[in-house]
């Protein structure tokens, strides 16, 4: 059950992604037009790294594979592909841009550093516990 939860946080993730980064030019204009966010230097860039550290996260904690790591990587880099190309459609009409990819993948990795660090802070609080989540990655 616990990694049933864990699947649909990572799925719900995933699609919120896709719903971001597919949500139409004037959509994103209004909303920038809106907020001060969209005038701090490369805030965009943290916004695609950090969607894709969380990404990696949910998606470690999910699958139950040992060897999981390099599935969520080419995992991730197809959704920032996928992402990116959306974003070229007439509906979306926005950039698809190389440096966006990069922070996306930037941030996958990041994520499964983080999920490292989480494990060995898990196995110094419950060694039974760690023993599980460590036997996982």
């Amino acid at each position: 059950m616990m990694m049933r939860k864990w699947w649909y946080a990572a799925v719900g993730w995933t699609i919120l992604i896709a719903a971001l980064c597919w949500t139409p030019r004037g959509v994103v204009n209004k909303v920038g037009d809106e907020t001060r966010l969209f005038e701090i230097p490369n805030f965009d860039k943290l916004v695609h790294a950090g969607l894709f550290v969380v990404f990696a996260f949910l998606w470690l904690k999910a699958a139950p594979s040992p060897k999981r790591f390099l599935p969520i990587i080419l995992g991730g880099l197809a959704l920032t592909v996928v992402t990116e190309l959306g974003q070229l459609t007439a509906f979306v009409n926005r950039d698809a841009r190389l440096d966006d990819g990069l922070f996306d993948m930037l941030g996958v990795f990041l994520g499964g550093w983080i999920y490292k660090q989480w494990v060995r802070i898990e196995e110094r609080r419950s060694p039974q516990v760690a023993t599980t989540a460590v036997s996982e990655v």
